[in-house]
């Protein structure tokens, strides 16, 4: 971690008031690789927890029954409860084996954007620094015959609390996130944030994409079949701009594809899918979350048609940001990404961070390598110069390997 954050997160920590401290000794500790088995405890968990909608157990059953159990993850479902019996904290963690090697991990790889516990606020506000090492040393004890502890993309802020694994030796992920702070209406943030030239200028393309296609027109999908259709144009868009870029196709496994549209499909709870219309033509899409008071914004896509030099993709965030303001959410998360355009509209950003534990030799190794490779990613990621080539190398690999094949 570097001198900055680091220096961050130590006045945090002497700021961070501590009600009645928890013994991590009076906690009981199980684990069960049954996710299916935990649906109740664990929904109930999250309506008193501190966590992300990348916690839940609609997100995270969802995730391993088309994602993690094909790659081969074993679920490592680790539950810390008081002595009545109450389930205070859940980390949703599997075991991920590659060359013989065995490593804690949290369940929803590059998928979920934050990671991390789903920990009662209660508990959280009550944790020393003493208590949280004992607490989640005491959980990793429980999982035997790992090599190394990967644990990734976790925020540096959990609940407005510092996030209790900075107890131990860490790193700086290497992107950030941001979010919008939603106290006003949509106009005046809007004219605080982008300024009136911005928004004249976005109303003269909605008008003339309007001329060139027709009528204009935001749609949140609402029946089945109108959320089916959204997601199969939403995948159609991102392989086709996926691809222009040079890209890796996230889309390109069966797998991948199956868990995106089941929570399109089946979990409006948590899954909203939304498109941009100009006539009969669907120019933008976006397959975001909405959890608590917070609404993510994960998965956008626009045309690579014509009509893309109308900015359907920026016309279709200002719709997604006014509907948020009219549903009463308090934030709008751009979720992981340092993005330049994110600066144009977020007043929030936060570290994420990673630790690498090894446990055995070999482990040692692994996790020597994997937080080495990750700065490096980072480093490449926060130099505009570094990352504009990597880009452009990145392109010219993906044209040679297409022509090749």
């Amino acid at each position: 971690m570097n001198a900055s954050a680091a220096l961050k997160h130590e006045e945090l920590l002497n700021n961070q008031q501590f009600v009645d401290p928890i013994g991590a000794d009076d906690m009981v500790f199980s684990t069960t690789s049954d996710i299916a088995s935990l649906q109740r405890i664990w929904r109930n968990l999250e309506q008193r927890s501190a966590a992300h909608v990348f916690q839940t157990w609609a997100w995270v059953s969802n995730w391993h029954s088309h994602i993690g159990q094909a790659r081969g993850i074993t679920p490592h479902i680790i539950m810390a409860s008081s002595p009545d019996g109450t389930l205070r904290a859940l980390l949703p963690m599997g075991i991920e084996t590659r060359a013989g090697l065995r490593t804690l991990v949290w369940l929803g790889d590059e998928h979920a954007d934050f990671k991390g516990p789903v920990i009662d606020k209660s508990l959280l506000a009550g944790l020393t620094t003493d208590a949280t090492k004992k607490l989640f040393d005491k959980a990793f004890r429980l999982t035997r015959g790992i090599d190394a502890v990967k644990l990734v993309d976790m925020p540096t802020l959990l609940n407005d609390a510092l996030h209790p694994l900075l107890v131990y030796p860490s790193q700086l992920a290497p992107a950030g996130s941001h979010s919008l702070t939603i106290n006003e209406t949509f106009d005046a943030l809007y004219k605080a944030r982008r300024g009136s030239s911005s928004r004249k200028k976005l109303r003269q393309r909605s008008r003339r994409l309007a001329e060139a296609a027709g009528p204009t027109k935001f749609k949140v999908a609402r029946t089945p079949q109108a959320r089916s259709e959204a997601i199969s144009v939403l995948i159609e868009q991102k392989r086709a701009r996926l691809a222009e870029m040079g890209a890796g196709d996230i889309f390109a496994s069966s797998n991948v594809r199956a868990f995106y549209r089941t929570l399109a499909e089946q979990h409006p709870e948590i899954c909203q899918l939304s498109t941009f219309q100009a006539g009969d033509d669907i120019v933008a899409a976006n397959w975001g979350l909405t959890w608590g008071s917070r609404y993510y914004y994960v998965l956008s896509t626009m045309t690579d048609g014509e009509y893309r030099t109308y900015s359907p993709g920026q016309l279709h965030l200002n719709e997604l940001i006014e509907w948020s303001t009219i549903r009463g959410f308090d934030v709008f998360d751009f979720t992981v990404g340092d993005e330049d355009y994110k600066d144009d509209w977020c007043d929030t950003s936060t570290d994420l961070f990673d630790v690498y534990i090894g446990l055995t030799i070999k482990g040692r190794a692994l996790a020597w390598g994997q937080a080495k490779t990750r700065a490096a990613k980072r480093f490449i990621k926060q130099s505009p110069r570094l990352w504009s080539v990597a880009k452009r190398l990145r392109k010219r690999l993906y044209d040679y390997r297409t022509h090749t094949a």
